[in-house]
């Protein structure tokens, strides 16, 4: 519908302008828009014109919208939409945002507003935040303003693009990789102590459970007779509220095998309860209820302090089953489906682009075949003739001729025969 014609007026210094006005509506409510002051019929024309386009396309008038008021009409409409997580995880990436952003018109919001507010996050000197951390935050809004594009309330998505400070030396997180034999004396104390976490360690540490994967594992998801477990659900508290639900990919719903010493140790354990009286649903129940899984990871690394073992997180003793696994001789295609990765990349990237002794193995490979020094090479080389000769020595059967009794006195009196004179 064409906008109305321009009506003449006299401005306030007795100059004649124009004046417009129009109507639309707002949430099904009818209003008007009207500007003066145009010098010209043409002026006063496009000014309606380009209003009318924003509002239609601003759903109503939106242009005047804050960050702020977007973003909590976006977490309303996420409402119920979210894992608990996630949604707890949107509430404080959104925090951050509106702490520097918030005030910001959300048509007007640029891209180098959005990297100046990364940019703070991580270089600000009181509660910086690490890579990762803003990353989440920038991903939060780049899904926000996504949502905005497609509601027509903005052109463009305006966190594309945003360049994030790596972390510093300091900063970067290096977990903590047990040696078989740390694990093993960390099993060892835990199990002599009979200690409520070991059941979890022992799913962690021997095949790579999840701690969400451990706490959730049933003794009916247990095959003991066919020694193998269905890890299908996970568990976590989020605002003090405990959750049941479903592993996050199909990958992660896999079975893991439960032979050798690990099935002979949840025996032992479904013992003790019946000698004990206690019915158990899950496997690393304490006291009859799942613990907070937080607070589960702080019994671990208080036990390793108390009895002076290397501190790491919970979640580290699923990268020291990986790590070990792969120092064993397992395949990285194995690796991937007992650690439930969607991804054969995300397997690699962890466990074999950081093992550095696998790397150093294969690197020296090239060595052992193609010897530069030509000291070395002489020297190795003499070494392989001794060792070979000594083998060919070794092979050799030893042959001793033993003469009858007697063959030696009648050897000698025929040789005096011989060498007598003829007389």
């Amino acid at each position: 519908m064409p906008v109305p014609k321009p009506k003449k007026e006299i401005g306030p210094d007795g100059k004649s302008v124009y004046s417009i006005r129009f109507w639309c509506r707002r949430n099904a409510e009818r209003f008007n828009e009207y500007q003066t002051g145009f010098r010209t019929q043409r002026e006063a024309i496009e000014w309606a014109e380009q209003r009318k386009k924003e509002i239609k396309g601003n759903r109503g008038g939106h242009i005047k919208t804050t960050v702020s008021q977007y973003l909590d009409r976006w977490m309303d409409i996420k409402d119920g939409k979210l894992a608990p997580s996630t949604a707890a995880g949107y509430e404080v990436n959104v925090r951050h945002i509106k702490e520097y952003i918030g005030s910001v018109g959300l048509r007007e919001l640029s891209m180098l507003d959005v990297q100046e507010m990364a940019d703070k996050l991580r270089t600000r000197k009181e509660n910086r935040l690490k890579a990762k951390s803003v990353q989440y935050i920038i991903r939060t809004l780049h899904a926000a303003l996504n949502y905005a594009v497609k509601a027509e309330l903005v052109p463009k998505n305006v966190a594309n693009s945003i360049e994030i400070l790596p972390d510093t030396s300091e900063e970067a997180f290096t977990p903590v990789v047990l040696e078989p034999e740390q694990l093993e004396q960390l099993l060892h104390l835990l199990r002599e102590q009979d200690h409520p976490i070991y059941p979890a360690v022992l799913l962690a540490g021997m095949r790579g459970l999840r701690r969400g994967e451990c706490l959730a594992l049933a003794w009916t998801d247990v095959d003991m007779e066919a020694e193998v477990a269905g890890v299908k659900q996970t568990y976590q508290k989020v605002k003090k509220k405990a959750i049941h639900k479903k592993v996050k990919t199909e990958d992660s719903e896999r079975p893991v095998p439960l032979d050798g010493d690990l099935i002979k140790e949840l025996y032992r354990l479904q013992e003790m309860n019946t000698k004990r009286g206690v019915i158990q649903k899950y496997v690393c129940e304490i006291d009859g209820y799942l613990p907070d899984p937080s607070h589960f990871s702080r019994r671990l690394k208080d036990f390793q302090k108390a009895n002076k073992l290397p501190v790491c997180r919970f979640h580290d003793l699923r990268h020291t089953f990986g790590e070990n696994e792969i120092l064993s001789g397992t395949d990285i295609d194995t690796l991937k489906r007992l650690m439930g990765h969607s991804k054969l990349s995300t397997t690699s990237d962890l466990y074999l682009h950081t093992n550095v002794s696998r790397l150093r193995k294969g690197a020296t490979n090239l060595d052992n075949l193609v010897r530069i020094d030509p000291l070395r090479k002489a020297l190795e080389d003499e070494a392989k003739k001794e060792k070979a000769s000594a083998d060919c020595a070794k092979t050799v059967p030893e042959i001793k001729i033993t003469a009858p009794r007697g063959a030696a006195s009648q050897s000698r009196n025929i040789m005096k025969r011989r060498t007598a004179p003829t007389l």
